[in-house]
């Protein structure tokens, strides 16, 4: 016997058929709600001044130090005598980094 399952969302705010999922954050905590057209666009006009007047922050949470050529040099130099092993090229990993600065 075969079975078919529908599922059929409901708009959170006044149960119409047909609605979306869509997601957002405020103050660090996320949200989903489920919108109807009508609902998702009343809830973009409501947002819209503060979004064009917001950031964009990524998910970038710090931004990096920066290290002169001369600190990469010596933070190398200090990583290879005390067992740290580098590549030549790239990045210093920031585990590395940090037991420098610890030193």
């Amino acid at each position: 016997m075969a079975q078919k399952q529908i599922v059929i969302v409901a708009d959170d705010l006044d149960g119409s058929e047909g609605a979306q999922t869509y997601r957002f954050a405020w103050q660090s905590t996320s949200y989903e709600i489920d919108l109807s057209d009508a609902n998702r666009d009343e809830f973009l006009r409501a947002l819209e001044p503060y979004i064009t007047a917001a950031r964009r922050t990524g998910r970038r949470l710090s931004s990096p130090s920066r290290r002169s050529q001369a600190d990469t040099a010596a933070v190398q130099a200090w990583a290879s005598k005390n067992g740290f092993e580098l590549k030549t090229r790239g990045h210093i990993p920031p585990e590395v980094l940090a037991a420098y600065d610890k030193r």
